[in-house]
């Protein structure tokens, strides 16, 4: 029967079986492909052919880490080592693949036979490649060809598998050659160590934290700090695809309440026949079950489906192939059943309140209990007021508005972070009247500039250049706190001149660090504390409130200090640049960038238009809000099908009295961009408030604050205004084609 009583609105159940289906496929899509990155990341980056990593202390990810070489050999020559292995992992910016590892590994090293050759021969010397599977067929190489990195080229030698995604859509060249190539001579980014006898691990691991202070040791599968940015990738596609799937689960319930509406005289009649409430609700809730779980399986056949398609993408496939996993199907499957049950709990309670007499009474056909005569007289006001004719059904009314402007408030939220993130780091680029920033050209991502200080002295004697500033920063942990951003600036440079002191002093010498307020606040730190980065305890000298959270959130200390922590001697992240006439600063970045082409310039308040980092950022952004949109359309559509299902008779009323077809479209139209705009105005009440609830989270809160520029609220409104008119022309074209005579005598 619960099929049946689902079929009889074939329509409006494959809408709804739909809206959860699109955002069942959000879940599994963005979970697969936040477990693509998150255990791409560990398998490249944890130490599986070895007994352990060895890496920076207070890195981030093991990515970001940088070690002398030479410490390498002196772990060699402990009493129970095997064998070391350095490595250097680098992203770079290929013509189709923002975001293309290459890993630079010793050709005589322990490591190599991880990469699985298909075709060809290992790395051997110099000027040599191997591509991982992936990457030969993306951008169609084979044994023999060349492959051109930054400036350097190189002749593929062997083609790899290794299982795992980032490595497939890579490269491996020596280590010799990636230290040339990403200016990193001498350096690597961590070691993988072998033992002798494994049994010996806790022993040489306590040798080498006690010689090395500055350096963390991590045995396989042993949880670390980079584990909490992991999880973070993971957790970050759920969370995502929840709002889809919420906005289509309130849909669901609109579509559960609007067929008890529809059945109230059978309800009635099936309780005067002896049904107790309790049957009652077992069937109505059944119905609601039935959908939501038709919905999970068809969204997660969608979901693996969309994912697949995804990898037909090389900038995609080469960062970001979704990996599934079984409890990944269960948690899609069980959000649905979840909402499921939610959903229909409100109209399974409602069913069974109905008495026999009174739903015997109930008229479905035109939804007002109203005779013919008052009806008219009623319809005579429709056109005048859409905003009545919602009321009607207020609690279908609220649904649908919630359930649209959870939809609408989740693209306010993002919106307005990308925005604070883009401003706050405008306003850090822009800080003390710089007018230009460089960043190394085709840099992947900000943490992999480089800029070489010959360059940057080059670049101080253009005649237009005032002074030149440089910076160096890198994401570090500190103990509460999981980001916290190391800038290094030399203490006679311009850009210092910019830190607004409110304790303490600015750094002059080595040892010496400032911290930002929110860094204080956090670490509960004060002026005169020490601070431990990586093994290398620093006085705290000051504290400055800039008002960037990125500033704000770490600490500065000097360039020198900060180059070879962070394994960039004699390179900085970016060069501000300070002009003698600031109006020319678009006709100097073009000479500028002529005369460096290695150096992109940007005007420092626009800085993030040309960042590959912001450029992904905005890509996604706007994925999520086309789902978004598909997902509310839908809600909005089933919506206004129910309303002109509920008032079949109305609107033959209206037809038999001479309202024509486009009239009758119009009034549903009209009802339809009235609910959304009222869905907008909810939605941006509740994106405002999500963005307050992101600024309250302890480890990345400080980083998230959100910005509501007026476009915001405006591209909100005309996208919920477009959503109701897509949403409003199946129903209104449905209801405008009725016929009087049938519509009449429609129960």
């Amino acid at each position: 029967m619960i099929l049946k009583n689902l079929w009889r609105r074939k329509t409006r159940t494959l809408l709804t079986i739909l809206g959860i289906a699109i955002g069942v496929a959000a879940v599994v899509a963005l979970s697969a492909f936040g477990e693509g990155m998150a255990s791409g990341f560990e398998n490249i980056l944890s130490p599986t052919k070895a007994d352990f990593m060895v890496s920076q202390k207070d890195a981030m990810m093991a990515l970001l880490s940088v070690v002398d070489e030479e410490v390498g050999d002196e772990i060699a020559a402990l009493p129970g080592v095997d064998a070391v292995a350095g490595s250097i992992i680098a992203m770079v910016q290929m013509p189709d693949a923002p975001y293309f590892l290459v890993a630079g590994e010793d050709p005589k090293g322990f490591l190599i036979p991880h990469y699985k050759l298909v075709a060809g021969e290992a790395l051997s010397g110099r000027r040599q490649i191997m591509l991982g599977k992936v990457a030969a067929k993306n951008f169609n190489k084979d044994i023999g060809s060349t492959f051109k990195i930054n400036d350097a080229t190189y002749r593929v030698v062997g083609i790899f598998e290794t299982g795992v995604s980032f490595e497939d859509g890579g490269a491996v060249i020596s280590l010799a050659d990636a230290q040339r190539g990403f200016d990193r001579v001498h350096k690597v980014n961590f070691f993988n160590v072998r033992l002798k006898d494994p049994r010996r691990a806790d022993e040489v691991r306590k040798t080498i934290e006690t010689r090395w202070p500055d350096l963390g040791v991590t045995r396989s599968g042993e949880p670390s700090r980079q584990n909490e940015v992991f999880d973070l990738y993971r957790s970050f596609g759920l969370f995502l695809g929840l709002f889809a799937v919420l906005v289509g689960g309130l849909g669901m319930m609109n579509t559960t309440l609007m067929s008890v509406f529809e059945r109230t005289r059978e309800i009635g009649l099936l309780r005067a026949v002896g049904w107790r409430r309790r049957r009652i609700v077992f069937m109505i809730w059944g119905e609601s079950l039935v959908l939501a779980f038709v919905g999970g399986v068809v969204g997660i056949a969608l979901g693996i489906g969309l994912t697949m398609l995804a990898r037909l993408s090389p900038a995609v496939d080469t960062l970001l192939r979704g990996v599934f996993t079984p409890m990944m199907f269960v948690e899609a499957m069980g959000i649905a059943l979840l909402l499921g049950t939610v959903g229909g709990l409100y109209p399974a309670w409602r069913a069974s309140q109905l008495t026999p007499v009174d739903a015997m009474r109930y008229d479905t056909g035109a939804g007002a209990g109203a005779s013919t005569g008052c009806v008219a007289r009623a319809l005579s006001r429709f056109g005048s007021n859409a905003l009545r004719n919602l009321w009607r059904r207020p609690t279908r009314t609220l649904v649908t508005v919630i359930g649209i402007g959870i939809g609408v408030g989740f693209i306010v939220s993002l919106s307005a972070m990308t925005e604070g993130m883009i401003n706050s780091f405008n306003g850090l680029t822009s800080a003390g009247q710089v007018d230009l920033l460089a960043e190394e050209a085709n840099a992947s991502d900000v943490s992999f500039s480089a800029i070489d200080d010959r360059t940057a002295a080059r670049i101080a004697i253009q005649p237009e250049v005032k002074s030149v500033s440089r910076l160096t920063f890198s994401a570090a942990s500190a103990p509460g706190m999981m980001y916290f951003l190391v800038f290094g600036i030399d203490p006679n440079e311009e850009w210092i001149k910019h830190y607004k002191i409110r304790e303490g002093r600015l750094i002059e010498r080595p040892r010496e660090i400032m911290i930002g307020r929110q860094a204080a606040n956090s670490l509960k730190k004060s002026v005169g504390d020490r601070l431990l980065l990586g093994g290398s305890s620093y006085d705290i000298v000051g504290i400055y409130e800039n008002g960037s959270s990125y500033e704000d959130g770490g600490g500065a200390i000097s360039l020198d200090e900060a180059q070879q922590k962070y394994g960039k001697p004699r390179q900085s992240t970016f060069l501000a640049i300070q002009l003698h006439e600031p109006g020319r600063a678009d006709e100097v970045a073009r000479k500028l960038e002529t005369q460096f082409p290695d150096v992109m310039m940007s005007r420092a308040s626009e800085a993030t238009d040309r960042m590959q980092d912001f450029a992904t950022t905005y890509a996604v952004l706007n994925a999520l809000i086309v789902l978004t949109v598909i997902v509310g359309g839908i809600v909005m559509m089933n919506a206004m099908l129910m309303s002109v299902f509920e008032r079949t008779q109305e609107i033959g009323v209206l037809r038999a009295l001479g309202w024509r077809r486009g009239r009758v479209m119009r009034m549903v139209v009209v009802e339809a961009l009235a609910l959304s705009f009222v869905s907008a105005l909810a939605g941006i009440a509740i994106g405002v408030g999500l963005g307050y609830l992101f600024t309250l989270v302890p480890s990345f809160g400080a980083f998230m604050t959100p910005a509501y520029p007026p476009q915001v609220f405006v591209q909100v409104i005309v996208l919920s205004l477009i959503l109701g008119a897509l949403g409003g022309l199946y129903p209104a074209w449905r209801a405008a084609n009725m016929q009087p005579i049938e519509a009449l005598r429609y129960e």
